[in-house]
């Protein structure tokens, strides 16, 4: 990696990936929520995303991609999983499997590969934005480019 480069920006430039980062203005010294960054970068909510990791009840893991401005549909996402319960995973295992700090995930660069599911709403924008790794740091990306690069299924889970 470049010098302070994330591992989100490392994956986005070695494959040729359309996007670009912002910086946004938050706080560097505590957790900022999807809505106070959105608010921050003078972003419509529903077009800010946010990674979440998450444990079926078998003890398998995977990443769900929400809009700021919505919650999470547990019930939706297990069926698109084909399992029969999903609970956020324990932050201690979030951070092994995707090398980035709790409200800095990034679906791209984690360091391993988990099933990735993005809210259908995000083919409803031109571009998306999704966190670049580090606290403050955003990756405007087309949808259907997220999910090719993540290897990402689109469906209802917001």
């Amino acid at each position: 990696m470049t010098k302070g480069e994330t591992a989100a920006q490392r994956h986005v430039r070695l494959n040729g990936i359309a996007g670009t980062f912002h910086e946004i203005d938050v706080p560097k010294d505590r957790k900022t929520s999807a809505l106070e960054m959105a608010a921050a970068g003078g972003l419509d909510p529903a077009r800010l995303f946010k990674t979440l990791i998450v444990e079926t009840d078998e003890g398998k893991f995977a990443v769900a991609v929400v809009p700021a401005d919505r919650d999470l549909d547990r019930k939706a996402l297990a069926r698109a999983m084909n399992t029969k319960r999903i609970d956020l995973a324990p932050q201690d295992k979030a951070v092994k499997l995707t090398g980035y700090a709790m409200g800095a995930v990034s679906p791209l660069g984690q360091k391993k590969k988990l099933p990735t599911f993005i809210d259908e709403s995000a083919c409803g924008f031109a571009t998306i934005f999704v966190s670049g790794g580090a606290y403050g740091l955003e990756l405007e990306i087309a949808a259907d480019a997220l999910a090719a690069a993540a290897g990402a299924t689109f469906a209802t889970i917001a």
